[in-house]
């Protein structure tokens, strides 16, 4: 009779186990609307800041986002309300920043706390632009609060009828802020394969980043509308639009998940749509969709401002 082996089988330990799940990693992108800005007529409208009004609701939304200012970066448009209202929300948790602050006193308390670069970038895809053909059309609808309404379904139209290369339109302004979203997802990876290698060395390492850009009414809302019509249909566009009238209030806009298991990869976006909060998953193929159609849009721009040339230069012969 054969004597009995005995065989061990190695079991790996709870630790080990737990060492070798994709590490999961989040970049947290906070894409809204400045907050309330002055009113004065007799100064141009890229020089209004915010007012203390303004000042107080961009500090009271960032209490509520509550913002970890050692992992984040803040965005703005050229324009300074932007970068007041980013500043404030990014910084709501520190004592050293005062709601009366002006950007440059904020600019300089934060700067004396980090060794190297910035805290805040300038970004031309959060701005907007007004000096094209099609603008006076914009105006008139924004006037009767139907803005939304005209930048989705006649800004494009438009500016390819009058070879405006440089207005707001609608898929100019989705495009731009899918490739904010598209730069962030890279940076996702990027940052997951960064903690991975940090913990598989035992070092202290944050799994998140934050982000706060401040943007202007309309600039944000067509990336939405134009994930939602990608899919869920067209009709859930319209009806996001619907009532968007002009766009969202002060200080409202996209907070967008970015999660990094290993490399797979999920972005959850989340929005406030008639007082109901609503979240939609948003597939990396529908933001490449989005960059591509501005792409198109931007040719078929470009070919008709050519015909026009072409068209003035035969008639001033």
């Amino acid at each position: 009779m054969f004597g009995m082996q005995k065989f061990s089988f190695d079991k790996k330990s709870e630790q080990q186990v737990e060492a070798e799940k994709p590490l999961e990693t989040e970049v947290r992108l906070e894409i809204f609307r400045h907050s309330k800005k002055e009113n004065d007529p007799n100064r141009p409208n890229s020089e209004l800041l915010l007012t203390p009004e303004g000042r107080e609701l961009a500090h009271e939304k960032g209490l509520k986002m509550n913002p970890d200012i050692n992992v984040a970066i803040a965005g703005a448009s050229p324009m300074d309300r932007t970068a007041e209202t980013a500043m404030l929300i990014m910084g709501a948790n520190e004592d050293k920043i005062g709601v009366d602050d002006s950007l440059e006193e904020m600019d300089k308390k934060i700067s004396e706390e980090i060794k190297v670069g910035k805290k805040i970038y300038r970004d031309e895809r959060l701005a907007f632009n007004l000096d094209g053909p099609i603008q006076a059309e914009g105006m008139a609808a924004f006037k009767a609060g139907e803005y939304m309404k005209w930048l989705a379904n006649e800004s494009d139209k438009q500016a390819i009828l009058k070879g405006d290369t440089v207005s707001t339109t609608y898929l100019r302004q989705a495009g731009n802020v899918a490739e904010l979203v598209d730069k962030h997802s890279k940076i996702g990876n990027n940052f997951n394969r960064l903690a991975t290698d940090k913990k598989k060395n035992d070092e202290e390492f944050p799994n998140y980043l934050e982000r706060y850009l401040a943007t202007h009414q309309s600039v944000a809302e067509p990336f939405l509308a134009e994930v939602l019509k990608e899919q869920n249909g067209a009709a859930a566009r319209d009806a996001f639009i619907s009532d968007l009238k002009n766009g969202w209030a002060e200080t409202e806009g996209l907070h967008i998940r970015i999660v990094n298991k290993g490399a797979e990869q999920t972005i959850k976006l989340s929005y406030q749509d008639k007082g109901e909060q609503k979240e939609i998953e948003v597939s990396k193929d529908t933001v490449d969709k989005i960059i591509k159609r501005r792409a198109i849009f931007e040719k078929a721009v470009a070919a008709a401002e050519r015909t026009d040339k072409s068209i003035e230069t035969s008639f001033s012969r």
